[in-house]
């Protein structure tokens, strides 16, 4: 068994938008909770930067609106330190508490009515889409020097319709790697414990020479 290793952050103060939105009087309580919380530092969400190259538009842009994603915020969560577990039998997730224990990203979104599929409910794709895109930012915490990664298959699970608008809580986690192989696991949440959906999907990692197009 590969022993995962919780990757180097870089932490990034909250920005404006965030703290006005999910700090809030407005907010849920587990919203402001979170923002409390010690154990999650605050990094950047990469996608929802605009790029000259038109990389992450889709995120950055068109779903960065007031009606769409109004807000996005990324932390990440160290759950257990390595050197305080022995490196024989550890397993990439904790088999007594389900978490991953080379620590997770947290993501808090505002959702709009913009991105609905059913009436006041948001499309089973933009949630997919979360999901996909914020393992995408995991992969980017682990992956290899020189390499880029790419989505092989996302299986979703959808739980119950999310309601919009809304602040929902995202978490997702390197499940295991192997080779130029990632497995992933995530799931988005109402922050009190109501699962929306949750998905596994497999990644592939290629060298950033061979994809210029």
């Amino acid at each position: 068994m590969v022993v995962l290793e919780t990757p180097t952050i870089r932490t990034e103060p909250l920005s404006e938008i965030a703290r006005n939105t999910f700090g809030s009087t407005a907010s849920p309580a587990w919203c402001l909770r979170l923002l409390c919380d010690p154990s999650l530092s605050p990094i950047a969400t990469p996608s929802r930067q605009p790029k000259l190259s038109s990389e992450d538009s889709f995120i950055a842009e068109t779903l960065a609106t007031g009606n769409t994603i109004s807000a996005w915020q990324s932390f990440y969560k160290v759950l257990r330190p390595l050197s305080s577990r022995p490196l024989a039998d550890t397993p990439s997730v904790d088999q007594t508490s389900g978490s991953p224990v080379a620590g997770e990203l947290v993501s808090l979104l505002a959702l709009g009515r913009g991105i609905n599929g059913h009436s006041n409910v948001a499309h089973g794709g933009l949630v997919a889409t979360i999901l996909d895109d914020t393992m995408g930012m995991v992969v980017t915490l682990h992956r290899s020097p020189g390499m880029s990664g790419y989505t092989a298959f996302l299986n979703m699970k959808f739980r119950k319709p999310l309601a919009t608008p809304s602040i929902v809580l995202c978490r997702t986690w390197l499940e295991r790697s192997g080779g130029r192989k990632l497995w992933l696991r995530g799931t988005i949440e109402d922050g009190e414990g109501g699962l929306f959906a949750e998905a596994e999907s497999l990644w592939i990692e290629i060298e950033k020479r061979v994809l210029k197009l």
